[in-house]
């Protein structure tokens, strides 16, 4: 279960990432950078455990430190506190700029700039200062961390900001079960980064 799921462990203001090597029978296996595990964690202290699985979602556990090396870390007694499956509903942040083609209901097709401002792995929000209407049609490609992902999505909202841009909801449509699940690896891998960074600042 979990396996090479991102996890972190976290405790009084102290964070470690890594991804697991094995979780059965109530013990978790870590993999670390080396040297990290020393430093900020000892045996015998009482932890939380964060494992981003593609399947489960946010899997939350509580444990305590059972063995540290260099490279790994063991816990001990694992207790499942939560399990949140966001897949419908995640949604991160970014401003992430791409390119791609409109076309209209009528077939007319033009280049389009724009960004990126949140995703999920259903639909998006978009900036552009093109015009784009209800039921245009976006077909671009994006950048997701495992492999870039061609996607078609609808607009099914636009309204202007205060500025010159456009702001836009867009659907994807006609996503295949493979960049459904790289969208939704995503968002949560995405999540976890901008998590652990609040946490350090």
């Amino acid at each position: 279960m979990h396996h090479l799921a991102h996890c972190s462990l976290s405790a009084e203001g102290r964070v470690l990432d890594g991804f697991v090597i094995s979780c059965a029978d109530g013990t978790l296996m870590m993999r670390t950078e080396p040297g990290a595990a020393g430093g900020a964690f000892r045996a015998g202290d009482d932890v939380q455990v964060l494992v981003l699985d593609d399947v489960r979602g946010e899997v939350r556990y509580t444990g305590w430190v059972a063995k540290v090396r260099a490279t790994s870390m063991q816990i001990a007694d694992l207790e499942l506190t939560s399990t949140l499956q966001k897949r419908k509903v995640a949604r991160v942040r970014i401003a992430q700029t791409c390119t791609g083609v409109v076309t209209s209901p009528e077939g007319d097709t033009r280049s389009l700039t724009f960004v990126v401002l949140d995703i999920s792995a259903h639909g998006m929000r978009v900036s552009t200062t093109a015009e784009l209407a209800e039921r245009d049609r976006i077909a671009f490609r994006f950048p997701a961390r495992d492999r870039v992902v061609a996607l078609d999505a609808e607009v099914l909202r636009s309204h202007r900001t205060n500025g010159r841009s456009t702001q836009c909801g867009c659907r994807f449509v006609g996503l295949v079960e493979r960049d459904l699940d790289t969208l939704f690896r995503y968002v949560l891998q995405t999540q976890g980064t901008q998590r652990r960074t609040r946490l350090r600042a």
